[in-house]
């Protein structure tokens, strides 16, 4: 032990709470000591029950995540109160967090709102951020977007990336201020570089879709490589699109399976729809029904209506699956439910020959109806070829149970809407 650290250690013994701050800092640290998160705990209580707000705040943390000491949120709430209490404004965000998720106390919204709000008061960026998101969600408080990127904003000029991507896409949406897709994008940028990978595929959407910036596919697959190589399967998949059609770099199959294989190990669907297509269409790869099959079906279970549909016509086919009229309906009716006009269109005609189903004029009418937003004219020509076979009453039946469906898949569509990706 240092001549210092020695010396620290006796006025600390003595009572010296800047002295057992300072010896608790270095023990958490491993600062010419080593590395002794019990010992860090040991000194910040000796501070703490002293009055050190610094000291209650420290030690609260560490009784929040459990280090240095046993895990235990009702102690880690009552140093984090005192410290809080005191002004501290990384107790007040930690206490609010704590209130927020029923940490150790009774869940409380009020109570973590205005903590958060005294913290970020004082400036604390993670603060500031969770009183946005509070305000953006509408959580404990009534939602208020103008409200919401105020704060976003404060922090985000502090750095805080998560913010910045939610900047971005407040300022993207029109949400709380005015449209400005030039400023979205120098937020995304701002937080893709350093290396958030939300942000990083925001922006490559945006230099996609030339959307506030200039459109470049060759910066667009840059971005999306960045947060490709993070793991993240969104981007994963865009790559391999990018791979496909040769935007931004050569066509390359192969680079685009192993592309689709990354981001399908992460059960993202469109990934292993796209190999259900490599492997039916022989794009770059041999021509094999059972794994076209085997891929459509993994995406079809996980609700991606595309690949519901095509599984639906490999039954009627018998393309890799026995053929089985009834299961292929089974797999239109689930696409067309999700608006598929193609599986709508399909599950009209099923109707009205009886194959797969009963034959039923009326649903053969509804979905018809639906599928008739398309430009197919052969919708529209079996639309009025069956309307001649319904009466009055049927055709309001139809056209009820028409409405019953779409309200049913908008309100789903509109729960799962947004290209772009926030926190």
């Amino acid at each position: 032990m240092s001549t210092e650290v020695s010396s620290l250690t006796k006025d600390a013994n003595a009572g010296d709470v800047e002295a057992q701050l300072q010896l608790a800092d270095l023990y958490e640290q491993g600062f010419g000591v080593p590395l002794d998160h019990g010992q860090a705990a040991y000194w910040y209580r000796k501070a703490a029950e002293q009055g050190s707000s610094k000291a209650q705040s420290r030690l609260g943390q560490m009784y929040l995540r459990g280090i240095g000491v046993p895990e235990d949120y009702k102690e880690a709430t009552e140093w984090l109160s005192k410290s809080a209490e005191q002004g501290d404004a990384t107790a007040q965000v930690n206490l609010a967090w704590c209130y927020q998720h029923g940490l150790g106390v009774k869940k409380n919204y009020e109570q973590a709102f205005n903590w958060y709000l005294k913290s970020a008061e004082r400036g604390h960026a993670g603060a500031r951020y969770n009183l946005a998101y509070m305000y953006s969600k509408g959580i404990g408080i009534p939602g208020n977007d103008a409200e919401a990127i105020k704060w976003y904003l404060l922090a985000a000029e502090q750095g805080h990336m998560k913010a910045q991507l939610n900047v971005g896409l407040m300022l993207a949406q029109g949400l709380g201020t005015e449209a400005n897709e030039k400023e979205a994008a120098r937020w995304y940028q701002e937080a893709a570089n350093q290396g958030y990978a939300k942000a990083q595929y925001n922006l490559a959407l945006m230099y996609g879709g030339g959307i506030g910036v200039p459109q470049d596919d060759e910066e667009a697959f840059k971005w999306h490589q960045l947060a490709a190589q993070q793991g993240y399967a969104r981007a994963q998949f865009n790559m391999g699109l990018f791979y496909i059609n040769g935007l931004g770099v050569p066509q390359d199959y192969k680079a685009a399976e192993k592309c689709f294989l990354l981001a399908a190990q992460q059960s993202y669907a469109k990934a292993n729809y796209q190999l259900g297509k490599m492997h039916a269409y022989s794009l770059g790869l041999p021509h094999n029904e059972l794994l076209a099959a085997k891929y459509y079906r993994m995406a079809a279970e996980a609700g991606y209506n595309k690949a519901q549909y095509r599984l639906g016509h490999l039954y009627i086919n018998g393309q890799g699956v026995e053929k089985n009229e009834t299961l292929a309906c089974e797999w239109f009716e689930k696409s067309a439910r999700q608006g598929y006009q193609k599986a709508q269109h399909m599950l009209g005609v099923r109707y009205v020959k009886g194959q797969g189903v009963g034959k039923d004029y009326v649903r053969a009418y509804a979905w018809l109806l639906l599928a008739n937003d398309s430009v197919d004219e052969h919708v529209k020509e079996a639309l009025i070829r069956i309307r001649g076979k319904l009466s009055e009453g049927q055709i309001s039946k139809a056209e009820v149970l028409a409405s019953e469906y779409s309200q049913a898949y908008k309100r789903k569509a509109g729960q799962n809407s947004g290209i772009f990706i926030q926190n």
